[in-house]
Parts: C-alpha cells; structure tokens; sequence
C-alpha cells in the first residue's frame, strides 16, 4: 500500500468521488466496517511511505520520516461516508 501523500498524488491523477468540504474519497484503499479498521489501514499505509519516500507524493519525498508523517496528519483522515468508513485527502488540510 502507499501512504497518504502518495495517496493524495494519486487522488489527483484517479478519478474519486468528492467528499464534503474540499475533500475526496481515496477508493484504492478500500472501505472499512469500522473506523478502527480505517485508522489501522491509514497508520500502516502512513508507515510504509515513512519508511519509504519513493512511494511519497510529489514534494513530499525530502522530507524526514517525522516531518513527513506530521504533514500527512494534517491532509488525511478516516471518516464515515454512508455506511462505511474511507480515508479521505483534503488536499489544503483540515
């Protein structure tokens, strides 16, 4: 899986479907019962691109494993859409 920024560079190249205020839904990684099921995909998907900066996002990939994980906390997040929960990139923040 990738991470978030990466998640938020594919956000832009993928269509998805929007999502209140600004943000949008990131179908590739799925919809969770439960958003302890979304924050567990999130916190690995987040981890892996930490360990990574290949699989980051454009402008995205200099940064240290903190900076960038403090970065992607402030863009995605899981919430509830309909019945299920999605991670969801506001590419401005939230």
């Amino acid at each position: 899986m990738k991470m978030f920024v990466a998640i938020a560079a594919a956000a832009l190249a993928v269509p998805a479907l929007a999502q209140g205020a600004g943000g949008v839904v990131l179908g590739e990684y799925g919809t969770f019962a439960s958003r302890g099921e979304c924050e567990s995909a999130l916190a690995h998907v987040r981890n892996d691109q930490r360990r990574n900066p290949d699989t980051r996002g454009s402008g995205y990939e200099d940064l240290s494993g903190s900076d960038f994980n403090r970065a992607s906390r402030t863009t995605t997040r899981c919430e509830r859409v309909g019945q299920t929960y999605s991670i969801v990139f506001y590419e401005n923040g939230f």
